[in-house]
């Protein structure tokens, strides 16, 4: 699924549309109802709003949010601003458009063959937590605020209600890059480990983002399906199901 990294790119090629009016909207029915976004016709893109993994385009006096779901991608005037998904298909095809919006200059495609996209005008997002890029300055105060929590490391990190945009892969990177096990019970950390979290989860996210997305790790798509040794230790590395999500860890250096 695409995650925070990946809203953040589409976020910023989105960008391209501020300013320009709606000219038509066509969506797959199956997906959204086509008659609720009729009103999105003559209004004007004033913004893109991202906070986690969620995105909407802010026109005058409606918001529309996409929903990605598995494999949508965001196509932006016929260029894909992520060439690929690594855990979708590389290809592209008319057939799987769910919404194409045209404004005066351009045009913005949601592309998903599994049809699992959604679009939703005005959504509430009063439930999410802080934002993992723009509000990183306040990890550590949010993260110590979930120290008594019994539930797993990445269970809380998933959390979107704690920290909204990091997805199974980013959390996976950030706690290989920590040394944490993402099986322990969040209560059993220490201040020390906790404040290792927040350091990790920027560079990690800094890292991935420069190269292209959350698939582009060290625990990479080719590296999660054939779990080679470790590249810091040469141990096996593992395979568990935590919160149903499937996890690669070292249980070596991860404790």
């Amino acid at each position: 699924m695409p995650e925070g990294l990946e809203a953040a790119i589409y976020a910023d090629a989105a960008s391209e549309l501020v300013g320009h009016v709606v000219t038509s909207i066509e969506v797959d029915d199956r997906c959204t109802d086509s008659s609720e976004l009729s009103i999105l016709v003559g209004q004007r893109v004033q913004g893109v709003r991202r906070h986690g993994k969620r995105l909407a385009l802010m026109l005058d006096d409606d918001h529309l949010e996409l929903f990605f779901g598995m494999t949508g991608r965001v196509i932006i005037n016929d260029v894909a601003p992520i060439g690929a998904l690594e855990y979708g298909p590389s290809s592209e095809r008319p057939e799987w458009d769910r919404l194409k919006l045209t404004t005066d200059v351009g045009s913005l495609r949601v592309n998903d063959p599994r049809r699992w996209a959604r679009f939703t005008l005005n959504p509430d997002w009063s439930t999410l937590g802080v934002d993992f890029i723009a509000d990183a300055h306040q990890l550590d105060d949010v993260l110590d605020r979930q120290r008594r929590r019994t539930a797993a490391v990445k269970s809380v990190l998933l959390d979107q209600r704690v920290i909204a945009g990091l997805g199974n892969m980013l959390v996976d990177e950030v706690l290989f890059s920590a040394g944490i096990d993402p099986c322990r019970m969040f209560a059993t950390l220490s201040v020390d480990e906790r404040r290792k979290l927040s350091p990790h989860i920027s560079a990690v996210v800094t890292r991935l983002g420069e190269r292209g997305g959350s698939h582009t790790g060290v625990l990479s798509p080719e590296v999660r399906a054939s779990l080679p040794a470790c590249p810091v230790d040469g141990a096996p590395l593992s395979r568990v199901k935590v919160s149903g999500r499937t996890t690669i860890f070292c249980s070596f250096h991860q404790r």
